[in-house]
C-alpha cells in the first residue's frame, strides 16, 4: 500500500497557510507564518499564501494556532478530531497532526496546534527543519536543497513535543563593538526592529524564548525605526520574553541614564545613595514604557558601566535592600508585583547574597522569596557557588548566567568559540543537577561566530533528558547531527563526520588556551617536543579545513567558510604564528639563520590573519557580513585589546662564510663544537628525537652525519644547509636488546659536533596489565587509564571523552555528592612501577572548577599502597573564583587547569596509586609523578608507557 503524503508544494502550487486573525497570538503567528512561507520558497521557489478567512481555503492547507486562540482548531478539539490532552496546560508544547477533510473544500489539513503561542511557533519551525531549512538559514547563509515539489509522509507528521526542560532559555548580545555593532550599523542602520526580527526568529527556530539585547551603545526600547518602542513591540508579538542584563534594572538600558538624567535632576551620578529620587523616577519611566510587554524583570543595581558598588559590605547590602524595596514598590504601583523578577548574583554581588563572617547576606531575606536568583559562572565557563541541597527547591527558582564571550579581567576573549561542548555539558549539567532549571542565559558576544555552541546550549536547555547528565559523551553525536543539518544534503556521511571532528579539534585547541593570550613563550620549543607537536596539530586542522572545502559545492561555500573554515583556519593560524615567533626567538639566541626562516613564516601568518578577516568581512555572501569579524584577537598585553600586537620577530645578519650550529631536542644550548647529549631512548617508549643542523653564516655548506653503532637510525647522513634542516634520530630495535651507548658525529663548515646517545633497557616480564612504567624520571598518566574505579554510596567515576587539555577527564556522578574522609569516598586506582628509592612529586591536573559552596573547596586525597591518604585542596586558601585580582584564579582560567602537587616517599618497585574524590565538581584530567623537577611546558609530559589491559569498576 503506498505511503500517504502531504503535499506542501506540488506542480507549482503551494498549500495555503491559515492563521486566525481573531486570536490573541495572531500578530506573532502572522510574522512566523511569513517566515515559514519564505522557507518554503527558498526550497521550491514557490511561496505559500497566508489566509485569514476559512471560506477561501481549498485543497491542502496548513492550520496553525494555539489552544483557545484559533476557532477552527478549537472546533477540531471540541469534536474530538484533534486530541490535545498531551499538551494542554503545558509550556511551549505543540502537536502536529494530519486531518482529512476537516471542512468543506479542504482535502487535507496539516494542523499545528500549540499549548501557547511559542508552542505553535516551534511547531511551524519544526516543519521548516523537516523540509531542510536550517535554523541558521539567515545567520550563516545555509542555502537549503532546491526541490521542485515538497511532500512529507503523513506518518512523519504526527508529532507531540515535550515540555522544555528549562523555563527561560536565551542569549545575551554583549560586547557589541567593534564587530556586531559595525555590522548592524552598516546593514540595518541601528539596533532596530529590522535587526531584532532576525534575532527573534533565530531564537525561536532554536526553541529558545529569552533575550538580553545589545546594551553597551544601544537602547533596546529606544532604537526602533518605525517607533522608538518598536523593538519591544516586535518581541512581544514574536513571543520573546525580554530581559535586561544583570546590571540594568527595571527595563532601562545601561547607556540610557547618561543620555536622559537631566530629565530627572541636575546630577548624573549613578549612585542610589546620593541620587535616589532621580534614579527612582528614571526607573519608574522604564516601567511605564515597558509594563505591557512580557519581561523577566531585572532587580538590583551595580555601579556605572557594570562596575562594583562602592562602600563596605554592610553598606552595600543595606543599599541593595533599599534599592530592591524601592523597585518592588514601583512594580506594585503598576500592578506588576506578581510579574516574574530576577536578581543577578554576579561578581561581587555573590558576596552580598551569601554574606560574610560578620555581615548577614541577602539569601535569607524574605523579600526575595518571589524573585528568581540568577547565579553566574566565573566569566570563563566555570560555575561559581551553586545551591546547596536545602536551597534547591526555592519557589522562585534559580538561573545561570553563562559565558561564551567576555569583556573583562584577567583577559577578554571576544573572537571565536573557545568553549568546547564537553565543557558546556559538564558545567551546565551540574547546574541542572543542582536545581538551576528556571533560567539559562548565555553571553554570546557578537552572536557570530558562536553558531554551534548557541545551538547546543539551547538544545541542552530545551531537552535536557536527551542531551544532559544521562547522555554522557553525546557531544560528538550532537556535532555530527549539527553538521548534517547544515551540509548533509550535499556531502557523504563520512565527510560530515570529518567536518564534525574538525570542529571539535579547533574548539578544543582554543579551549586549551584562548587565542588572545597565546604568546611565543606559551608552548615549549625545548621540552617534550611540545611546540612542534602543537604546531603539527594546527597544521592538520588547517589541512583538514582545506580538504573539506574542496568538497563543498558553490551554493554552500559561504556557509562553510563562516561555520567551519574561518574559525578552524584562523584559530590554527594564530597558534602557528605564535609558535613560529617562539622558534624565531629561540634561534635568534643561537645566532642561527633559522631565526630568519621563522621570522618569514611568522610574517606570513600575520598576513594570513589579515587576509582571512578581510575575506570574512568583504569576500563572502556578497559582502553581507561587513564588519562582523573585526575584534582584535592576538597578543593581548592588558585585560582588554588596548595595546594588542602581533608578535615581534628578530631578523639576523649572517656572519661571513658559513658556521654549523647543532641543537638537539630537549636541550637549550646550541653547539658549534664539543659534545651534546640526546635524551635517553627506552625500549618501552621507542622515542624519536630531533637534531637540527643550521647555519650561522651567509654561505651554505655540506654536512655529513655518521654513527658509531649500527642501532642508531639516522634519517639522513648528508645534505646541504642554507638556513637549517632537522633530522629524526631513532633506534633500530632489532639490533639492540640491552642498555647501550653510542655516538653521532656531525661535521660541516669545518667544524665537528658529537652527540651522545644511549638506550635504557627496561625489562618488564610478567608485569600486570595497565602498569605505568617510569622513564626519564617521570610517570605520566591520563586520568581515564585506571586499573580499578571504586564506587562508594552510589557515586561512580565516569570518563568524559575529549574533555580537557589532553585525552579526556574523569568525574564523579551523581555530581552533587561530596565526602569528608577518603575511606568513604570513591577512588581511582592506578598501577605504577618506579625505578628509584626517592621522594616523588605528584602533580594532579584538574579542570579549573571553582568551589561550589561557601564551605567547600576542591579537595581530593592521594594514597599509595597502604599508606594513609594525603588530603589536598586544589584551591589555595586565598582562592576567589571570578575575582580578576585573585592570582590563583586568574592563572587557573588562563591556563585552563589547576596543577596541584603533593610529595610522596616511594621505594623502587610496583605501587598502587589511589586518587580519592572528596569535593563534588572535581574533574581529573592527568597525573604526573616525577622524581626530579619538571622543566617548563604548558601541557606537561606526554603519557608514559603502560602495559596492555583494561580497567575494571568495583562497587
Amino acid at each position: 500500500m503506498p505511503t500517504k503524503e502531504l503535499h506542501l508544494v506540488k506542480q507549482g502550487s503551494a498549500a495555503k497557510i491559515y492563521v486566525d486573525p481573531k486570536g490573541k497570538d495572531y500578530e506573532g503567528l502572522r510574522r512566523v507564518a511569513q517566515s515559514f512561507a519564505a522557507d518554503v520558497k527558498q526550497v521550491t521557489e514557490v511561496e505559500p499564501e497566508i489566509y485569514t478567512q476559512l471560506n477561501k481555503l481549498d485543497g491542502t492547507v496548513i492550520i496553525a494556532g494555539s489552544i483557545g486562540s484559533n476557532d477552527f482548531i478549537d472546533d477540531l478539539i471540541a469534536e474530538g478530531t484533534v486530541d490535545v490532552s498531551a499538551i494542554q496546560n503545558k509550556r511551549e508544547c505543540y502537536k502536529i497532526q494530519v486531518v482529512e477533510q476537516p471542512t468543506a473544500g479542504v482535502d487535507k489539513a496539516l494542523v499545528i496546534v500549540g499549548s501557547d503561542k511559542r508552542g505553535t511557533i516551534y511547531g511551524l519551525y519544526s516543519i521548516s527543519e523537516k523540509i531542510g531549512v536550517s535554523p541558521w538559514v539567515y545567520w550563516a547563509d545555509i542555502v537549503p536543497e532546491k526541490k521542485p515539489a515538497l511532500s512529507i509522509p503523513d506518518n512523519k507528521l504526527h508529532v507531540i513535543s515535550k515540555e522544555p526542560s528549562v523555563k527561560y532559555r536565551g542569549i545575551f548580545l554583549n560586547d557589541d563593538w567593534p564587530s556586531l555593532g559595525s555590522w548592524v550599523t552598516q546593514r540595518f542602520g541601528d539596533f532596530n526592529e529590522d535587526f531584532y526580527d532576525k534575532v527573534f526568529e533565530l531564537i525561536l527556530r532554536l526553541k529558545g524564548n529569552y533575550l538580553w539585547p545589545a546594551m553597551w551603545s544601544a537602547e533596546f526600547s529606544l532604537n526602533g525605526k518605525s517607533s522608538p518602542i518598536a523593538n519591544a513591540k516586535h518581541a512581544q508579538e514574536y513571543g520573546i520574553i525580554m530581559g535586561t542584563s544583570h546590571h540594568e534594572p527595571l527595563f532601562r538600558a545601561g547607556s540610557e541614564w547618561q543620555k536622559v538624567y537631566s530629565q530627572y535632576g541636575t546630577s548624573n551620578l549613578w549612585d542610589f545613595a546620593l541620587n535616589k529620587q532621580a534614579i527612582t523616577d528614571f526607573w519608574e519611566d522604564g516601567i511605564k514604557r515597558n509594563q505591557d510587554f512580557d519581561n523577566l524583570i531585572t532587580l538590583g543595581m551595580r555601579g556605572e558601566s557594570d562596575s562594583a558598588l562602592e562602600g563596605s559590605d554592610q553598606e552595600n547590602i543595606d543599599l541593595l535592600k533599599d534599592i530592591i524595596l524601592t523597585q518592588k514598590e514601583l512594580l506594585k504601583k503598576y500592578n506588576l508585583e506578581h510579574a516574574p523578577q530576577i536578581l543577578a548574583v554576579y561578581k561581587e554581588v555573590e558576596k552580598y547574597w551569601y554574606g560574610t563572617a560578620g555581615v548577614e547576606g541577602l539569601k535569607d531575606w524574605d523579600v526575595l522569596n518571589d524573585v528568581t536568583i540568577l547565579l553566574a559562572d566565573d566569566n570563563f565557563g566555570n560555575l561559581r557557588k551553586i545551591p546547596t541541597k536545602n536551597e534547591r527547591n526555592r519557589s522562585a527558582g534559580w538561573g545561570m548566567y553563562y559565558h561564551f564571550d567576555y569583556h573583562g579581567g584577567p583577559h577578554s576573549y571576544e573572537w571565536l568559540n573557545t568553549t568546547p561542548l564537553e565543557k558546556v555539558w559538564e558545567q551546565m549539567c551540574m547546574a541542572y543537577d543542582y536545581g538551576i532549571r528556571d533560567v539559562w542565559i548565555v553571553n554570546v558576544g557578537d552572536l557570530k561566530p558562536m553558531e554551534l555552541p548557541i545551538s547546543y546550549f539551547l538544545d541542552l536547555a530545551y531537552d535536557f533528558e536527551a542531551w544532559g547528565t544521562g547522555a554522557i559523551n553525546r557531544t560528538v553525536e550532537y556535532t555530527n547531527r549539527w553538521v548534517e543539518q547544515q551540509f548533509g544534503y550535499v556531502l557523504e556521511q563520512e565527510t560530515c563526520l570529518g567536518i564534525a571532528q574538525l570542529l571539535g579539534d579547533y574548539i578544543r585547541m582554543n579551549g586549551r588556551r584562548k587565542p588572545e593570550i597565546i604568546y611565543p613563550s606559551t608552548f615549549s620549543p625545548i621540552h617534550y617536543n611540545e611546540a612542534h607537536r602543537v604546531l603539527e596539530q594546527a597544521v592538520m586542522i588547517e589541512k583538514a579545513a582545506g580538504k573539506y572545502d574542496e568538497l563543498i559545492p558553490e551554493q554552500l561555500k559561504d556557509a562553510y567558510f563562516q561555520l567551519v573554515y574561518f574559525p578552524a583556519v584562523a584559530s590554527a593560524n594564530v597558534v602557528k604564528m605564535q609558535i613560529y615567533a617562539g622558534l624565531n626567538h629561540l634561534y635568534a639566541k643561537r645566532n642561527s639563520m633559522l631565526a630568519n626562516t621563522y621570522a618569514a613564516l611568522t610574517r606570513e601568518t600575520i598576513e594570513r590573519d589579515k587576509y582571512l578577516e578581510l575575506v570574512y568581512n568583504s569576500g563572502i555572501s556578497d559582502g553581507k557580513w561587513q564588519g562582523m569579524m573585526s575584534s582584535p584577537h592576538v597578543g593581548y598585553i592588558h585585560w582588554n585589546a588596548e595595546g594588542w600586537k602581533y608578535p615581534d620577530v628578530n631578523t639576523l645578519t649572517p656572519a661571513r662564510g658559513s658556521l654549523m650550529i647543532v641543537d638537539v631536542e630537549g636541550t637549550e644550548q646550541a653547539y658549534v663544537s664539543g659534545t651534546a647529549n640526546l635524551r635517553v631512548f627506552t625500549n618501552l617508549q621507542k622515542e624519536n628525537y630531533r637534531i637540527t643542523i643550521s647555519n650561522g653564516g651567509e654561505a651554505g655548506f655540506e654536512y655529513q652525519v655518521r654513527s658509531s653503532v649500527d642501532w642508531i637510525k639516522l634519517e639522513k647522513i648528508r645534505g646541504w644547509i642554507e638556513a637549517g634542516e632537522t633530522l629524526q634520530v631513532s633506534v633500530d630495535w632489532e639490533k639492540v636488546k640491552e642498555a647501550s651507548t653510542g655516538e653521532i658525529t656531525i661535521s660541516g663548515a669545518g667544524n665537528i659536533v658529537k652527540v651522545k646517545a644511549a638506550v635504557d633497557w627496561i625489562d618488564i616480564p610478567d608485569m600486570p596489565p595497565m602498569t605505568f612504567i617510569e622513564t626519564h624520571n617521570i610517570v605520566s598518566i591520563e586520568a581515564e587509564h585506571t586499573i580499578t574505579r571504586v564506587s562508594k554510596s552510589g557515586v561512580v567515576w565516569k570518563t568524559i571523552d575529549s574533555y580537557g587539555r589532553s585525552l579526556s577527564s574523569v568525574k564523579m556522578f551523581p555530581d552533587a555528592v561530596s565526602f569528608e574522609q577518603p575511606e568513604d569516598a570513591p577512588c581511582l586506582e592506578y598501577r605504577i612501577l618506579v625505578q628509584q628509592d626517592t621522594d616523588y612529586s605528584l602533580t594532579a591536573y584538574i579542570a579549573p572548577t571553582n568551589n561550589l559552596s561557601q564551605t567547600s573547596g576542591l579537595k581530593y586525597a592521594i594514597g599509595f599502597d597502604d599508606q594513609a591518604p594525603v588530603i589536598k585542596d586544589a584551591l589555595p586558601t586565598n582562592f576567589e573564583g571570578g575575582n580578576h585580582d585573585n592570582e590563583p584564579w586568574c592563572r587557573a582560567v588562563m591556563d585552563n587547569i589547576h596543577a596541584v602537587t603533593t610529595s610522596h616517599a616511594l621505594t623502587k618497585g610496583l605501587h598502587t596509586l589511589r586518587f580519592y574524590g572528596l569535593d563534588a565538581g572535581l574533574v581529573l584530567q592527568k597525573l604526573v609523578l616525577s622524581a626530579a623537577q619538571l622543566p617548563y611546558s604548558y601541557l606537561g609530559p606526554e603519557e608514559s608507557f603502560y602495559t596492555s589491559g583494561t580497567a575494571s569498576i568495583l562497587s
